[in-house]
């Protein structure tokens, strides 16, 4: 599940102290934020798991070094971390060449005022805060129907997608998701197997499940409720009816 101290953690990727990022530092710390400065590429693979938000002070040192880039802007995308870019004109355009313009939030250029940038930074970390709190594992032997469901919902959550019931435990090996949304008719395992596999695991039991089905007919509903889960989705709803059930479904949870 989500951890609340994880979404209060910055961690900053700066080549040296100044007193522009020890004042960015004291406004993240004023609002309740930690801050995490991992100085090296070692620190910053131990600290990565433990923040969601991630500033980059974009200076030669480290927009020199490509391998440092690298290594931030795939795990950034990994992990679905929210990254913010400050520097110069010519080192915004380098950074951009590692971290994709959807991947970066904001970008500031120097010479910044740094109350300004902070207050910017943490309003947008606000706004954004459900898809760095809510992890949503999509499970549907549909391709098509995948990546449809996650271009609807990623823009509020983070979504893991698993095309089969096997690929999905794997996934929650890897990771325990708030909520799981799972197609009810699927071949080889079905949907009623899959459920039956994530309730019959202790550490497991717990997740909400939502069904998925194509089928709105008494029977199929009836059978659906009778696995209790902990709701349905009708796969022919429209999009905004769909995330509207789900931001209600977390917001029931508060």
């Amino acid at each position: 599940m989500s951890s609340p101290e994880k979404e209060k953690n910055v961690m900053l990727i700066a080549s040296a102290q100044s007193i522009v990022l020890r004042s960015l530092c004291e406004h993240f710390e004023g609002e309740g934020y930690s801050v995490i400065q991992p100085g090296t590429k070692l620190n910053a693979i131990n600290e990565a798991d433990s923040c969601a938000v991630m500033v980059v002070y974009a200076e030669p040192e480290i927009t020199d070094d490509a391998e440092l880039l690298t290594f931030l802007a795939d795990y950034q995308r990994e992990r679905d971390m929210l990254v913010y870019i400050i520097g110069t004109a010519a080192e915004l355009a380098t950074q951009k060449r590692f971290f994709s313009s959807q991947n970066v939030r904001l970008e500031f250029e120097r010479p910044i005022n740094a109350n300004e940038v902070s207050t910017a930074i943490l309003e947008d970390i606000n706004e954004n805060i459900s898809r760095l709190t809510k992890h949503i594992l999509v499970i549907d032997d549909s391709g098509t129907m995948l990546r449809k469901i996650k271009g609807w919902l990623e823009d509020k959550y983070r979504v893991t997608l698993a095309n089969s019931g096997a690929r999905a435990m794997k996934s929650l090996a890897a990771e325990i998701p708030d909520l799981i949304l799972l197609d009810y008719e699927m071949p080889i395992v079905d949907g009623s197997q899959v459920l039956e596999m994530i309730k019959s695991d202790p550490d497991y039991e717990d997740i909400p499940v939502i069904f998925l089905t194509g089928k709105s007919d008494r029977e199929t509903v009836m059978k659906v409720m009778a696995l209790k889960p902990a709701g349905y989705l009708l796969k022919s709803q429209e999009a905004a009816d769909i995330i509207a059930q789900i931001d209600e479904f977390f917001e029931k949870r508060k």
